[in-house]
């Protein structure tokens, strides 16, 4: 083997490694130094290629460092081809998306409204004359569902709405009764409908008082009352005052009542809440308390009825044309024939109302007594009604009515020379003088229910106190 001297040659060995046969075959390259002799592990190419890259890396750059920051500016705002590609799709999409069709909506129906006062003389037929219909479109109202029977029962002042369609056919017609309530019948696919449409009134509370000058009528009228209010005050205070004996000047009446209102506008009157009458001294209250059955009656503060249980006389009579006469001569059998009731001349249809609470025993004719009602009131009571004209409306055998309550019409049915309402009151089967008879009191608040008629009661004695200073004397008084 040669050596030269002062040169040191190394030999790149490449020993090939055998593992043994329990370890994977893997082929191992190593580097001899020939000069300490050493074995060394040889490059991988893999590394090889890495060292040639950094050297690359490390040589003059083809671009300086400006024209490199240009060039990615200018990459970074240019888009991508994906991007490209998308917008592209989105329009070709839009392009094959068929256009929307817009939907319109069918013409409104025109409909044509034609009003119409109601005046003296007229009738449903002219009525519909002048809105341009025949009888024929008023039969068809008058035969379909509902209230129509009630359409032709027109007053003078009334309102009547006509709606036509294009073809002048009647649509809806309304009926305007007052300023809460109207009938209006509307077409459907079964015809007209007629039905009751209301509207509820706004409720304020209102006060008046006033002093007996020289009738009560008139006091009444000054202080704002109008008729049914101070007939319905004189039927509060009527079983304990005589209105039309009793009263003397300088007697005091207060009353809180309701005034009813439409759209701000006074279109009526309410119930009377609560009153006072002091009448020679002697000071009376009503409270209007409505019970668990909603049943509604006056009471004094103290949970009394003020009302007896029957009233004497049960309707609105001209004159008494035969009183009670147990040895009475018969106008028409011309015989003593004892007369057991009360005759109370009066016209034919004046309404006969029930003189108490009770049950219908008898509805039908009984004889020369014509068509004849008997209500049997309790604790062996019973009053008789004859010679009736009609029956009103719901009267039937079993059926409950209430005092006051309007049952049947004035007329000469059965034995009657004239029309009248032979009225009787009976007590255990033995006919008593309707005019004489000591009637019981009604009943009062019942025990289970006096907290709640304090709870009614209360507040309604301080409004009217507040208001009248007479009535805050008066319980002082007391």
């Amino acid at each position: 083997m040669a050596v030269i001297a002062g040169v040191t040659t190394v030999f790149g060995l490449v020993l090939t490694l055998s593992p043994g046969s329990d370890v994977e075959a893997q082929r191992i390259s190593s580097q001899l130094d020939l000069d300490s002799g050493e074995l060394r592990p040889a490059l991988s190419a893999l590394a090889v290629e890495a060292m040639a890259a950094e050297e690359q890396e490390q040589a003059t750059p083809l671009f300086t460092v400006e024209e490199q920051q240009r060039a990615a500016r200018i990459a970074a705002a240019a888009p991508s081809r994906a991007n490209i590609a998308d917008q592209q799709l989105v329009t070709d999409n839009q392009q094959q998306k068929p256009p929307v069709e817009e939907v319109t909506a069918p013409p409104e129906p025109q409909l044509t409204e034609k009003t119409f006062e109601v005046k003296a003389g007229d009738t449903l037929s002219r009525l519909f004359s002048r809105a341009g219909l025949n009888d024929s479109a008023m039969y068809q109202v008058l035969r379909g569902e509902g209230l129509s029977d009630q359409l032709g029962r027109l007053r003078q002042g009334q309102q009547i709405d006509f709606v036509l369609n294009e073809e002048g056919q009647l649509q809806q017609l309304t009926l305007h009764q007052n300023r809460t309530k109207k009938l209006q019948a509307n077409l459907g696919e079964e015809g007209f409908k007629t039905t009751e449409v209301s509207r509820e009134p706004d409720i304020i509370l209102a006060f008046a008082g006033g002093e007996i000058e020289s009738s009560f009528a008139l006091s009444a009228r000054r202080a704002g009352l109008n008729n049914r209010l101070s007939s319905n005050l004189a039927s509060i205070f009527g079983w304990q005052i005589d209105f039309g004996r009793d009263l003397r000047r300088g007697d005091r009446f207060s009353v809180l009542y309701e005034e009813l209102h439409v759209d701000g506008e006074k279109v009526g009157y309410g119930r009377i809440l609560s009153a006072n009458f002091h009448n020679r001294g002697k000071n009376l209250t009503a409270i209007l308390f409505t019970n668990s059955e909603g049943h509604s009656e006056y009471f004094a503060p103290d949970g009394t009825s003020l009302r007896k249980a029957f009233i004497r006389t049960p309707l609105e009579y001209s004159r008494i044309s035969s009183r009670f006469d147990p040895q009475r001569r018969h106008p028409i059998l011309n015989r003593v024939r004892p007369h057991q009731g009360t005759d109370f001349a009066a016209p034919t249809g004046t309404p006969v109302r029930a003189a108490g609470d009770g049950r219908v025993r008898h509805a039908r004719r009984d004889g020369g007594y014509g068509r004849t009602i008997r209500i049997q009131h309790g604790n062996g009571v019973e009053t008789v009604y004859a010679h009736l004209n009609g029956y009103a409306s719901g009267i039937q055998e079993g059926g409950r009515v209430r005092q006051g309550q309007v049952i049947g019409y004035v007329g000469m049915s059965g034995m009657a020379t004239g029309p009248h309402l032979h009225y009787e009151y009976r007590q255990h089967g033995q006919p008593r003088d309707p005019m004489r008879v000591a009637l019981p009191d009604a009943d009062p608040v019942p025990k289970e229910q006096m907290t709640a008629f304090q709870t009614q009661s209360q507040p309604l004695m301080a409004q009217l106190a507040t208001r009248d200073e007479s009535f805050q004397v008066a319980m002082a008084e007391e």
